[in-house]
């Protein structure tokens, strides 16, 4: 049974974070209302000693919790251990997982493809941002703007069965979608941990899911954030309500979710974190994951 080595990152970042301004805001391990998960593989080196070991809630494995890793050539570095393992919507970062079921099911076959929508079923509605009325969308497009309207269709155009088969091999989080085909990870049935995203994202990467090559590959197009002569990063985020029960409440749940390809290995990564209102989760919400990935020495 493979084992995972952490490091909580409260240990790792004890001084920067207390003195950090706003522009390199980190996840705090006093705050549970965020959490960063960094699953990094082929690093080789050691540091300190294991303090302690729990499982998880939701993956059969044990996480070691302290100041220690290596163990088959991984880290998993936490900050919030709690929260970390706690399933959450997935809203738009499921987007990835939709993308590539529908790729590999060949409901569309290459980026450029054109897509489109039931204007009947998902009218346009005058709170939608300018980027989700383009006249045409495709892969690229409706996966960059994250355009909900072309992902709900998506979803129903690959049928309950197809995405139940899929998301239950994926073991995808909870593997709910009784919701609603076409919302389950929008507040639906549908939730996911920050844990589960990098195991579902590893293996993705290492071809584990039994999904074709190119498949994955196309997917990665889609989802190439940035390219340098150091790193390639790969993501997406996500949003919603932080408690869709209380109406009254703004409070915004925000993800971001992907990985990094540089010449250590592949680093896979995890962020999630709740804000008061829409505009102050989205003005910080890519910056606080950027800061833990440059402190990590990733990007």
């Amino acid at each position: 049974m493979k084992k995972f080595i952490s490091i909580v990152s409260a240990l790792v970042l004890s001084g920067f974070a207390h003195l950090a301004s706003a522009s390199d805001e980190l996840c705090l391990a006093s705050n549970n209302d965020c959490t960063f998960v960094l699953l990094s593989q082929k690093v080789s080196e050691t540091v300190g000693e294991t303090i302690s070991k729990v499982e998880t809630s939701h993956h059969k494995g044990k996480i070691s919790q302290g100041s220690s890793f290596t163990e088959e050539n991984e880290m998993l570095l936490l900050v919030n251990e709690e929260r970390a393992k706690q399933r959450l919507s997935p809203f738009s970062t499921f987007k990835i997982t939709n993308s590539l079921i529908a790729l590999d099911t060949k409901l569309i076959v290459n980026t450029e493809q054109s897509l489109t929508f039931d204007k009947d079923k998902y009218p346009v509605q005058g709170w939608w941002p300018s980027v989700w009325k383009l006249p045409t969308y495709n892969l690229a497009s409706a996966f960059k703007f994250s355009m909900v309207a072309i992902y709900r269709q998506m979803a129903t155009d690959i049928g309950q069965e197809t995405m139940q088969s899929y998301v239950s091999s994926f073991e995808y989080g909870n593997q709910d979608i009784s919701s609603g085909l076409d919302s389950f990870w929008l507040n639906g049935s549908m939730q996911i941990s920050a844990i589960e995203q990098v195991l579902f994202l590893q293996k993705m990467h290492r071809g584990q899911l039994s999904i074709s090559k190119d498949s994955i590959d196309t997917l990665k197009e889609i989802m190439l954030v940035e390219k340098n002569a150091n790193y390639s990063l790969y993501a997406k985020t996500g949003a919603g309500r932080a408690n869709d029960k209380d109406k009254s409440s703004k409070a915004m749940l925000g993800w971001y979710v992907g990985f990094v390809e540089n010449d250590k290995g592949v680093h896979y990564f995890a962020f999630n974190f709740t804000r008061e209102n829409y505009k102050k989760m989205k003005a910080v919400r890519i910056k606080i994951a950027r800061n833990h990935l440059k402190k990590a020495g990733v990007i």
